[in-house]
């Protein structure tokens, strides 16, 4: 579960089980929106809003829930290795490193569905499955307790990343007349994640407990959105070419860093303050509601779109959720309540590829899960949501195995 370190160093160390739980209800909740993607004549509001039209589903929210649980998690993450590096800055190697890892996922996972089999020697079901396969055993945390264990992590990482590289040397997509290499059409939702990472991990080492500068950051970045939007980095194309600055930085960074301001005041709360930081919170999301709302009116709500009033309305959501789902398990202790979740919440990057991994083994050994009676209506949604389900109990098979990814 997730240890929250205390502002000050006296104070017992505390564990905040409602950020774990709020952490596997979205990765829950991503499986399941995911895969009822395939699923046909279900309402609309299951569904992602239409690029052209104006407002947002819970389908849209669930994205910017993990940005806003990425960024409540920095404080405590980042607050653990300052104890230990002393200067903030050299934890840079880490927080790129981090990065990196989340950028070589996402393009990897982009580029799947257009695998050339015939040029790549692959077909995509078999070269997604190796890749995962890869992507396992470079990420995965090791027992080193002892030395030959250590060496054998150190071998697995080799061949896992031996392997990383050779798949995407023979990737190849395209017709044969146009073949081509991988490519960033998009950075995939975990390349998207890492990027919101970044910026949130440098303002976080900017301004640390400085909540005045937290938020002003948080202001910069929803700026950000509308300094694009209004064509001020037209000259650098060589960047924006590659990174949508009002959206991947701007838009998406700024509802990670409302993630991290909770998680600021969650840390800095003592135990006899509980209820004033659950007014505080509530306070905080009010305030992060009435700013989307404010908002609205220049861009409107979009979540393709990436708009400040989109990104700011998840981030009052969750911040509310998050609220109600404190006092429910830390407050009441109704943990119990929400245990079908918490495996997801403790390894949530191998629940998030598992079904990617599945829908491999799908194409490969013809396993009739995409059939028309198994996805169409309230016949669809159930098998979503049990696949949801099972693919998080899967998860918590492979972790009690050993298997346990960290990037």
């Amino acid at each position: 579960m997730t240890t929250l370190h205390s502002s000050s160093p006296s104070r017992p160390t505390e564990r905040v089980y409602a950020i774990d739980v709020l952490r596997g209800l979205t990765i829950l909740t991503m499986i399941f929106v995911n895969d009822l993607a395939s699923v046909r004549g279900i309402p609309w509001w299951m569904k992602h809003m239409p690029e052209s039209a104006d407002g947002m589903t819970f389908v849209d929210v669930v994205f910017p829930a993990f940005l806003f649980i990425v960024g409540m998690a920095i404080p405590y993450a980042l607050d653990r290795r300052l104890q230990k590096a002393g200067s903030g800055w050299k934890l840079l190697p880490h927080i790129l490193l981090r990065t990196a890892g989340l950028l070589i996922l996402g393009v990897l996972m982009v580029n799947i569905h257009g695998v050339n089999a015939a040029a790549t020697g692959l077909n995509s079901e078999t070269w997604s499955l190796s890749m995962f396969v890869s992507a396992i055993l470079v990420w995965n945390h090791y027992d080193t307790s002892s030395a030959g264990r250590s060496r054998l992590a150190v071998i697995l990482r080799i061949v896992g990343g031996a392997g990383i590289l050779l798949l995407a040397a023979i990737y190849r997509a395209g017709t044969p007349d146009a073949l081509h290499w991988l490519r960033t059409s998009w950075w995939g939702i975990l390349g998207l994640i890492g990027w919101a990472y970044l910026c949130a991990s440098l303002a976080y080492l900017i301004f640390r407990k400085n909540l005045p500068g937290l938020v002003g950051a948080l202001g910069l970045f929803v700026l950000l959105y509308g300094a694009d939007k209004a064509g001020a980095f037209a000259c650098v194309r060589f960047i924006s070419d590659y990174v949508w600055i009002g959206g991947h930085i701007g838009a998406h960074a700024s509802v990670t860093i409302a993630g991290m301001i909770l998680g600021v005041l969650l840390q800095s709360r003592s135990k006899e303050q509980v209820r004033p930081f659950i007014m505080q919170a509530l306070a905080y999301g009010a305030m992060l509601a009435v700013a989307g709302f404010l908002l609205q009116p220049l861009y409107g709500i979009n979540k393709i779109a990436a708009t400040p009033a989109w990104g700011l309305y998840s981030a009052a959501i969750c911040t509310a959720i998050f609220v109600l789902l404190f006092w429910l398990i830390d407050l009441r202790g109704h943990a119990r309540w929400f245990a079908f979740a918490s495996p997801a919440g403790a390894n949530p990057l191998l629940a998030y590829i598992l079904p990617d991994i599945f829908y491999a083994l799908v194409g490969i050994f013809a396993i009739p899960y995409f059939v028309p009676a198994l996805g169409t209506g309230i016949i669809g949604i159930i098998r979503s949501l049990i696949f949801a389900l099972v693919m998080v109990g899967i998860t918590n098979l492979l972790t009690r195995r050993g298997i346990r990814l960290h990037l």
